[in-house]
């Protein structure tokens, strides 16, 4: 039988000193690779070891830039506000009528930024298109402020639930305390701000605010609904609610109203009596958004609103566009998204559509977001980056 030959213990250190050798060889020729030529070192480590896609929920924010998205969540408003200081808000929670996405539609929308709670959210009136999911929001999301109108807590079955869930409300602070959410009526004028932002409300006075109930008619459901202009970079945003002539007129007479604004939120889904040609005089603004179902059963946005905004010109001549350069259309444009930048550049992000998407001022200053932002479809449908 042959000897099996034994190998000696010298000869395996011979063997692993050569890989070690080998090995730092390796090392020293990767860094000079890299030292010489980075991009092409990087190029092949990515071809070599793909990295995984990064997450959906790891979104970037753009500092110092203010969004406000409409999302298309069928007959109702829903609108998701990010202020440039980080803070984020939800302005009313929408309903499942004409929306094929519902509730994900929004979750959707804050899992991309990775937000797991709220520092406002914002009930404009307890009708039930405005309000169908603010449960599941206060179930899902901490929330440190809650605005809310004044009215009968039996209003509806929905609204009884809402402002149950909106007195448990509680939210972790930075201490690891958990807290009691501060809760405010929308009643006459108030101020919500941050660092460089002031949202500016107006609603009824306390002597003038209506005794809202079950039994109201719609008319001064909708009315408490205050009318709020967001500042930014001297940019103004408009956001309605389902505000009506009834408020409308009260604003005006009150003298609230005159601003030379931007982006007008169109008032209850472009309703007849909403948006009155007084009120468009008085904001002036350029760019439209009207949030509606598809083949809703109340007809809007009706022809009458309609006609206002496309037949608007501007009663004080100024250096922006005379009327409405663009209208927009939730169930034709899907999700509608305006960016306000530091410098008061302002844009508008189609989720469907690409013929209104543009640009006002756009400067050197935001290129570096351009791949973040443009379009906003990027990440709100396909998840992509």
């Amino acid at each position: 039988m042959a000897r099996r030959r034994k190998i000696k213990k010298h000869t395996a250190s011979k063997i692993i000193i050569a890989v070690v050798v080998i090995l730092l060889i390796v090392a020293i020729a990767l860094g000079i690779f890299y030292a010489v030529a980075p991009e092409e070192f990087n190029a092949l480590k990515e071809k070599l070891f793909p990295s995984e896609p990064s997450s959906p929920g790891t979104q970037p924010t753009l500092e110092g830039t203010l969004e406000m998205t409409v999302i298309d969540i069928g007959q109702g408003d829903c609108i998701f506000l990010q202020f440039p200081d980080g803070q984020t808000m939800i302005m009313d929670a929408g309903s499942e009528f004409g929306s094929t996405n519902e509730y994900d539609q929004l979750t959707a929308h804050l899992t991309l930024r990775g937000i797991d709670s709220l520092d406002y959210v914002f009930i404009t009136h307890s009708d039930y298109d405005h309000i169908r999911y603010m449960q599941d929001i206060f179930e899902d999301y901490e929330v440190k402020n809650i605005y809310m109108p004044r009215v009968a807590d039996d209003m509806s079955a929905t609204w009884t639930k809402t402002v149950a869930a909106i007195e448990e409300e509680t939210w972790t602070n930075e201490s690891g305390e958990t807290v009691d959410s501060e809760i405010y009526y929308t009643v006459g004028d108030f101020v919500i701000q941050g660092e460089d932002w002031t949202m500016n409300c107006h609603s009824y006075l306390e002597d003038d605010y209506p005794s809202v109930k079950e039994s109201s008619s719609a008319e001064v459901k909708n009315a408490v609904s205050p009318v709020c202009f967001l500042e930014y970079a001297d940019r103004t945003i408009v956001l309605t609610g389902d505000s009506n002539e009834r408020n409308e007129e009260y604003l005006l007479e009150r003298g609230v109203l005159d601003k030379d604004a931007d982006v007008l939120k169109v008032g209850h889904h472009g309703s007849r009596t909403s948006t009155i040609q007084e009120f468009l005089n008085a904001v002036d603004c350029e760019y439209a958004i009207v949030s509606y179902g598809e083949d809703n059963d109340y007809g809007h946005p009706t022809p009458e609103l309609m006609s206002r905004l496309e037949d608007y010109t501007d009663v004080r001549p100024d250096n922006d566009y005379n009327g409405y350069k663009y209208i927009y259309e939730t169930p034709k444009d899907g999700n509608v998204s305006v960016y306000v930048d530091g410098n008061g550049t302002l844009r508008i992000d189609c989720e469907l559509t690409d013929d209104k998407d543009f640009t006002l001022n756009w400067g050197e200053v935001a290129a570096s977001a351009a791949d973040w932002l443009l379009p906003s479809r990027r990440y709100e449908v396909g998840l992509a980056a």
